[in-house]
């Protein structure tokens, strides 16, 4: 991991991400590129009030806007863009070739900035070719326990990659999810055909490139629940400090993510969530 792209805007969400973002880059050894974009707010300014404006959105960038970043030790670079942070942040993301894109919530309800689910962040989440993080406004702490969804689908295989690199870089141990929906049996759970010994010894096949790594795994599967809810519930119940997930899950519990199970976490869920999409070409 060298660089994680982090948009920034003056709100609490946009400081969380941040120093969520410091945590991570610190321990990884990256830098963090905390980019603020701006729109003007009326149609029509003189050549001196745009120049003002931006000259004001810089200073604020630079002197108080990446402290979150910079109080936790982070190498720590500003960009400041003009135009619709839409398409600002996925563009840099491209340029700066980002390794994660992290980015605070607001709610539905919007709130101060530009950072809101249901603009940025959704439109980020539906468009964007990098890994995206969306946090919580609520302070982030360490990242020591890392909840990973997993179905066995190609998606999926990213996110538990993903993952391992992580927990890899944060020493954090691992819980595996997987939501399934059985045919009706009566199989008694001693016997090794029931459907949770099944699901478990699928988990240790999916998961193998956590544990080849060293990294602890824990299984746990769910069943008769709706996926975004099996995956909310029990990574709440793990103590996860963040939950990953794959997009996109060809006909597995992950959905697509354009309006799918990923999206109904995102929008639900009280920690941190990671969307890691396809990798190109796949």
């Amino acid at each position: 991991m060298r660089h994680v792209i982090v948009g920034v805007d003056g709100s609490a969400a946009g400081a969380a991400a941040l120093q969520w973002a410091a945590q991570l880059a610190v321990g990884a050894g990256a830098e963090v590129v905390a980019v603020s974009a701006f729109r003007e707010h009326q149609s029509e300014i003189t050549p001196g009030d745009h120049e003002q404006y931006r000259t004001e959105h810089s200073r604020q960038l630079n002197d108080a806007w990446i402290r979150p970043a910079t109080d936790a030790g982070a190498k720590v670079r500003t960009i400041a863009g003009e135009g619709d942070p839409r398409d600002v942040v996925p563009a840099l993301a491209e340029a700066e070739d980002a390794d994660l894109i992290v980015l605070g919530r607001t709610g539905a309800g919007g709130g101060p900035g530009f950072l809101h689910l249901g603009s940025v962040v959704e439109h980020v989440a539906h468009h964007a070719r990098r890994p995206l993080a969306v946090i919580p406004s609520t302070t982030p702490g360490a990242i020591e326990r890392i909840v990973v969804g997993v179905d066995g689908s190609a998606e999926s295989a990213h996110a538990v990659d993903w993952c391992a690199e992580v927990a890899k870089i944060c020493d954090a141990s691992v819980v595996a999810i997987t939501v399934h929906e059985p045919y009706l049996e009566w199989t008694p759970s001693s016997s090794p055909d029931n459907w949770r010994r099944k699901m478990e010894e699928q988990i240790d096949d999916w998961t193998a490139p956590i544990t080849s790594a060293g990294i602890t795994v824990d299984r746990i599967a769910k069943r008769d629940l709706h996926p975004a809810d099996g995956l909310l519930a029990a990574a709440s119940a793990a103590g996860g400090d963040v939950l990953v997930i794959g997009t996109r899950g060809a006909g597995g519990f992950l959905g697509l993510r354009t309006g799918g199970v990923a999206m109904k976490v995102v929008h639900r869920a009280s920690m941190p969530v990671v969307l890691v999409p396809p990798r190109a070409g796949t």
